[in-house]
């Protein structure tokens, strides 16, 4: 009786041990493969002879779960990938033959239950190394005449980076306004000849510098217009004279227009005709663009030979005939000014806020009358005078005006040089009052033209 419950001890033993073993072997027939639940990454530098580094990303599965690596290259916009050979490590070192193209990874997760995989996205298109592409540092410049029948020819400047570098060259006709420029077909020499089309237009050329790492185009300079064939100017519109043909003005001749021309640039001839244009004759030293009415010319005409010159010679027009006036025309033009102590550049002792002064006058040829009046000065006027000078500067005096002048107004009439009239008329000339407590001036005031 007492093996019974040794026996029984027994039974329940084995079976606690058959239970575990049925429940590891239900356990075991659910498989649990590598998932990935996040994508793997790529870190590092997109550049030629830098390393990038594989993140493996995030996977779900049994564990333990190991690794495997394949790198691949793609075309620029990440796809046409192909495996990189020999690339099976989690590190990367970027070649030459990526520039230009991206790299992915293949991240292989493997535990006991099988094996996934899991693509990382492209990186950003490889660049080359720092430096190793052309890069410009002095821009192309053309040289030779930029004429119908000459050749011009193009530098390639200077470049850096990675040596050799060779260039390839393509010409450009340019609008001569706001330059809009196209390709001329067949022409990517290094020189060019310029043809009868390319007249008025401006020129220049396309270089591309290629390396094994790329290449990069630039523009050279423009050349100047391209004119026609050698050959003395041809005039195709004649000299025109404007201005006032009057004794005391002053006429100004245009060059007409040309063809043909150079930089040499345009001559001039006045001469003085008969009232009807003809038998005219050169005016001795008159050979500037413009020319002073005299009283020799009244009841003359007028006319001015232009001269154009290029290397090749000299081709002349003559304007049409201008009349001169048979009396002398005689200009009036009135002046005016308001004088305060504000106006002096030497600030005044002891003066009213009060002083003023007006100045008015009326220019006939050279003959100034003038009148002014003032009043709230600090003494008598010991000094009136006209000055040249602009606001704010002080300048040389011109003429007297008065001296120990009346207490409160002042008129008179005078005579200017030529140069004195012309610096009244351009507005460059003041009038001063001086005290005795102000000898710099107790009060200006600018002179302007008032018609």
């Amino acid at each position: 009786m007492r093996r019974i419950p040794f026996l029984l001890a027994l039974m329940v033993s084995a079976l606690g041990v058959m239970s575990g073993s049925a429940l590891a072997a239900v356990t075991r027939t659910v498989a649990s493969p590598p998932a990935n639940t996040s994508l793997p990454t790529i870190s590092g530098t997109a550049r030629e002879d830098q390393t990038l580094t594989a993140s493996n990303g995030s996977w779900g599965g049994a564990t333990p779960i190991s690794y495997a690596y394949q790198w691949q290259r793609c075309n620029s916009s990440g796809s046409s990938c192909g495996s990189i050979g020999k690339a099976t490590s989690q590190n990367y070192v970027v070649s030459h033959t990526d520039v230009n193209n991206t790299i992915r990874v293949e991240v292989t997760a493997t535990n006991v239950d099988g094996t996934s995989q899991a693509l990382s996205a492209a990186s950003a298109a490889i660049a080359p190394l720092a430096g190793s592409v052309p890069a410009n540092t002095k821009q192309p410049d053309p040289s030779g005449t930029a004429q119908e029948g000459q050749t011009v020819k193009v530098d390639s400047g200077s470049w850096s980076g990675l040596k050799p570098i060779t260039f390839t060259y393509q010409w450009q006709s340019c609008t001569a306004v706001n330059p809009i420029c196209t390709n001329l077909a067949g022409v990517t020499g290094s020189s060019f000849l310029i043809g009868a089309s390319q007249i008025g237009s401006l020129l220049r050329a396309t270089v591309t510098a290629t390396n094994t790492s790329g290449n990069t185009s630039v523009s050279s300079n423009l050349t100047s217009a391209v004119i026609a064939k050698a050959g003395s100017p041809v005039n195709t519109s004649l000299p025109r004279i404007s201005g006032t043909p009057s004794v005391g003005q002053r006429l100004q001749a245009s060059t007409g227009t040309w063809t043909g021309l150079s930089t040499s640039g345009f001559g001039y001839q006045w001469t003085r005709c008969n009232a009807n244009g003809s038998a005219c004759a050169g005016v001795s030293g008159a050979t500037g663009q413009s020319y002073g009415v005299g009283k020799a010319d009244l009841g003359m005409a007028i006319r001015v030979n232009v001269m154009a010159t290029n290397s090749t010679g000299s081709t002349s027009a003559t304007s049409a005939a201008l009349r001169v006036a048979g009396t002398i025309v005689v200009k009036t033009s009135r002046f005016s000014g308001v004088l305060r102590a504000g106006q002096e550049v030497i600030r005044p002792r002891g003066t009213s806020s009060s002083a003023a002064g007006h100045f008015t006058a009326k220019l006939t040829g050279r003959t100034l009358s003038w009148t002014l009046t003032f009043s709230h000065l600090s003494g008598r006027p010991t000094h009136i005078s006209l000055n040249k000078g602009i606001r704010g500067v002080n300048g040389a005096e011109f003429k007297t005006l008065c001296r120990f002048c009346p207490t409160s107004a002042a008129h008179g009439t005078l005579t200017l040089t030529a140069s004195q009239r012309d610096t009244l008329v351009r507005g460059r000339a003041y009038v001063n009052i001086f005290t005795a407590r102000n000898k710099h001036g107790e009060i200006r005031g600018q002179i302007t033209r008032v018609s």
